[in-house]
């Protein structure tokens, strides 16, 4: 069986990227037909109608909101790296424990609360073409899609870093094979420090592929992350008025707590020493909800965010992000923290339950803040 996905994991590969790619194709392809027979009725009715109005968007606002983003973003991500990494700026171990469950906590809820009902909302819209109302689960289904496809890639990578797994049992045998050779007149001390040998080998190996592992989990989770910032960057550059403070406000709350998860989760990768890696993922974060402002911002005085196009992108792309954040979240840190890990069911019950509180806690604040974004 191993034989066999080995050899035709390029095709098991393609026939996963098919199955997530047709529908998009087909859905394109009703709403190319759809604008083609509709023509201008369509997007007039998606469109508010109002053309952008210089006197009451303030610019200057917006571009402060782009700095105070970056910062806080910026801080939350980086604040647990240079906590690890510089003795000057160590923090206790604890606010790194309340950090990385309370924003698993928060990351969790940004899915729920925040990505999947914005979707739904985006492409229920009665103006959207019939093949949109037609099937009212598309936001689910391309969330499922994208869960799905994210697996699979991580099945795939992860494949790859056990090929060094393989080596493990035929090195074990040679070692045994050559102690069971061996005169013997070999002393048992010498014999001991053979077998003690071999397993800190098997160990040390087994340590680095679970390394990988958790590396891979991490950079699936920033990824679904990242590609959600763009959207909520986007968002809030075109938003004025009552609605552009409130969003503001909730969304510097959100960067911050999900920086520091997402800081606390990279400070505890094992990195090379010296290794810029745990710096450049810290600055992907921390710059990408500002980028999506930045974008905003150009294309402000031609962007409708009412218009079909622009409904059923933000639609299909919240939906993607949710189902990205949905698996990396669920699978790769909460049941790898509470259920797999033997050292957390070993730890004293005030310390379990704290977690779960702190978990508790990030998703209810979270849930919160989506009353006002």
């Amino acid at each position: 069986m191993i034989f066999y996905i080995k050899n035709n994991m390029s095709k098991l590969f393609i026939c996963n990227l098919l199955v997530f790619l047709l529908p998009t194709f087909a859905v394109a392809d009703a709403h190319t037909e759809s604008t083609g027979e509709a023509g201008a009725i369509t997007t007039g009715e998606c469109s508010s109608g109002s053309e952008f109005d210089a006197r009451t968007y303030n610019l200057g606002l917006h571009i402060g909101a782009l700095f105070i983003v970056l910062t806080t973003s910026s801080l939350g991500s980086f604040l647990p790296v240079m906590s690890k990494k510089f003795p000057k700026f160590k923090v206790p171990s604890y606010i790194f424990f309340f950090c990385k469950h309370f924003g698993t906590g928060v990351i969790v809820a940004t899915a729920f609360i925040h990505m999947l009902p914005s979707s739904f909302e985006m492409l229920s819209n009665k103006c959207l073409p019939e093949i949109w109302h037609n099937y009212s689960a598309w936001p689910g289904a391309i969330a499922m899609m994208a869960a799905t496809f994210i697996f699979f890639i991580e099945y795939i990578a992860i494949n790859f870093t056990h090929n060094i797994e393989q080596t493990l049992p035929t090195h074990k045998n040679e070692l045994d094979s050559t102690a069971t050779n061996s005169d013997e007149s070999t002393s048992d001390e010498n014999k001991n420090l053979h077998s003690h040998h071999s397993h800190a080998h098997a160990h040390g190996t087994l340590v680095l592929l679970t390394s990988k592992s958790q590396t891979i989990g991490i950079i699936v989770l920033e990824f679904g992350i990242c590609f959600h910032s763009i959207i909520i960057g986007l968002a809030l550059s075109v938003a004025t008025g009552s609605d552009f403070i409130s969003l503001l406000v909730a969304l510097v709350f959100h960067q911050m707590f999900e920086g520091l998860g997402l800081g606390s989760r990279i400070a505890d990768l094992k990195f090379p020493k010296g290794s810029i890696k745990p710096w450049l993922m810290s600055l992907a974060y921390g710059t990408t909800t500002p980028f999506g402002i930045a974008i905003g911002l150009g294309v402000r005085e031609t962007y409708d965010p009412n218009s079909a196009t622009a409904l059923i992108v933000q639609g299909v792309l919240d939906s993607i992000s949710a189902g990205i954040l949905l698996y990396a979240a669920l699978v790769e840190l909460i049941a790898n923290d509470f259920i797999y890990d033997s050292k957390f069911r070993e730890k004293p019950t005030i310390y379990q339950t704290s977690a779960f509180i702190f978990l508790l806690l990030g998703a209810g604040i979270m849930a919160l803040i989506g009353y006002w974004a």
